[in-house]
């Protein structure tokens, strides 16, 4: 009977053992490309003085403000960029010729949320290209925490943790009734913000948002690997390089990601706390307050970009501007998951003229 027992959990723990072994190995491989090619965590001073190195991010250099708001365990950053006193907008440029924001259409401030894993910096080309927001609204960006410039912190970050960053800083700012802009997993910190803190946030533009639930097949490559791997996920950090960012990057640009964008990136996931956060967004992404959608209370732009092979359009897009009951969905032709960088002057109209009410 014992011999016959030994025979019947050989096999199980055989299993077990190559298991481990293979983690093992794993992790001897990546420690070993490490030591190897001298890579480790990136500290967060470093991760912010490379971002903002870089030549796309000059304006945010000097617009860049940190703060510690009282019972915060962490600073505050974020950037502002003041609407220009008398500014005049061109004709045509949100439906009303000439248009005054003096005349009764002084716009609340826009508030902008990047998405993961990212920094502010992605909405240089919205707010600074010729027609951008810049100047002609109040505009602040914040660094969620977990994210580029912001640094990661201790204990996971979740899709909700990220939503009660963006509320607390808003009222850390002093702001309310903001328009409210998010990407991608920022359009889900947005939009779960807006419902808990209807009272700071009047307007809200989803670019692109996560926040419902997806089928496995359409999870990314590089999501799948990060939900799926376990413990040697959390490692992916000491092996991230430019290339490899590249390569994630590449198919959401038409002609692929701007080299200094994936630089950007890159830095943002050198940070093994940024890295981790990102894991831990990804393995928390299950549609999870989808059903609440419905009780949003703000009128609501949906930007998708026609390509977008992360969010299409024709299934997320639509199935938003569904849920929302004051929604409205506009498609922009031949731009990925990145139509305020692919195409910011579109976009930049968009919102203007939403924030106004036009």
């Amino acid at each position: 009977m014992q011999n016959a027992r030994s025979h019947r959990t050989g096999p199980r723990a055989g299993r077990a053992l190559v298991r481990a072994l293979g983690l093992l190995l794993t992790v001897l491989v990546v420690g070993a490309a490490a030591i190897q090619g001298g890579c480790g965590s990136m500290g967060e001073e470093d991760v912010r003085t490379g971002i903002l190195a870089l030549e796309k991010n000059a304006l945010f250099r000097d617009a860049l403000r940190t703060f510690e708001p009282e019972g915060w365990d962490a600073p505050l950053r974020y950037a502002h960029f003041p609407r220009a006193e008398g500014q005049v907008l061109p004709a045509g440029e949100t439906g009303d010729p000439g248009a005054d924001p003096e005349d009764g259409a002084d716009p609340a401030p826009l508030v902008l949320v990047h998405g993961t894993p990212d920094t502010m910096c992605a909405f240089g080309p919205l707010l600074f290209e010729e027609g951008g927001l810049a100047g002609r609204h109040d505009v602040y960006a914040i660094e969620i925490v977990g994210h580029g410039m912001a640094g990661g912190r201790g204990g996971g970050v979740t899709f909700q943790s990220c939503a009660d960053h963006v509320a607390a800083s808003i009222e850390a700012l002093g702001l309310e009734g903001v328009t409210l802009v998010g990407n991608s997993y920022g359009g889900e910190f947005c939009w779960r913000a807006a419902l808990d803190r209807p009272d700071l946030i009047a307007r809200l533009v989803l670019i692109d948002s996560s926040g419902l639930p997806r089928a496995p097949e359409e999870f990314l490559p590089e999501e799948v690997k990060m939900r799926e791997w376990g413990f040697a996920a959390r490692l992916g950090y000491l092996l991230n390089s430019e290339p490899r960012v590249g390569h994630a990057l590449d198919p959401h640009f038409d002609g692929g990601a701007p080299a200094e964008r994936v630089r950007e990136v890159f830095l943002c996931l050198e940070n093994r706390g940024n890295w981790n956060a990102t894991i831990d967004l990804a393995r928390d992404e299950e549609g999870s307050r989808a059903d609440e959608l419905g009780s949003l209370v703000q009128p609501t732009l949906l930007v998708f970009g026609e390509g977008d092979i992360a969010y299409p359009p024709d299934t997320f897009g639509t199935e938003f501007a569904r849920r929302i009951p004051d929604a409205r969905l506009e498609v922009v032709e031949g731009a990925g998951h990145y139509p305020h960088e692919s195409d910011p002057l579109v976009v930049a109209r968009l919102i203007d003229a939403f924030a106004r009410g036009l």
